[in-house]
């Protein structure tokens, strides 16, 4: 599992919107609590984008295989926290940029830093399901499974980390003008 905790979002505009939203009663906290919470939604949806940029993994595989959670923080003079929970299982490494022969011979490349690997003692087979495995010993079985990261280890890379705070400061600061307007028009709640 893996946590993105994003802090002091929106520190520039909180002072605006509480001159703004005084007078509304817990208008402050609806507006940022809305802003906030489409900026989580948009880092969310990112993610699987920013993952693939690190990883030889496609988006939409990496979203389906994703539970993500968001939890949001604040009081009435606003909310400026959020934390995102990415949770999954380790993928099989086919579901990664892994290439084998009839020879037997089968490479891997799960970052897209770095060249493919080649895995010496490594076969592809259908035991149980399709999958690259490894003897543990001299004996035919036991065989084990070969997997890359879960989606929450990818999800713990520093640059995928930084881009999803990026997204969510960028789609918070859009988002709010809109915000203050939906709760000064008696629609935000």
């Amino acid at each position: 599992m893996s946590i993105v905790k994003i802090e002091s979002v929106g520190d520039r505009s909180l002072e605006r919107v509480n001159k703004i939203l005084s007078t509304v009663p817990n208008g402050v906290y609806k507006a940022t609590y809305s802003a906030l919470k489409r900026a989580g939604q948009t880092a969310k949806t990112q993610a699987g984008r920013f993952a693939a940029a690190e990883y030889t993994i496609n988006k939409s595989t990496f979203m389906s295989n994703v539970n993500q959670k968001q939890h949001i923080t604040g009081s009435s003079g606003g909310v400026t926290s959020m934390t995102i929970t990415f949770a999954g299982s380790v993928l099989p490494l086919l579901t990664f940029n892994t290439k084998y022969s009839r020879s037997g011979l089968v490479q891997t490349q799960v970052k897209r830093s770095g060249g493919a690997t080649t895995l010496q003692h490594a076969f592809v087979a259908n035991i149980g399901k399709f999958g690259v495995y490894e003897r543990v010993g001299r004996e035919r079985y036991p065989v084990e499974g070969k997997y890359g990261p879960s989606t929450g280890h990818m999800m713990q890379n520093e640059d995928v980390v930084e881009q999803m705070e990026k997204v969510v400061e960028e789609t918070y600061e859009n988002r709010i003008e809109h915000e203050i307007t939906r709760v000064l028009n008696g629609f935000g709640g």
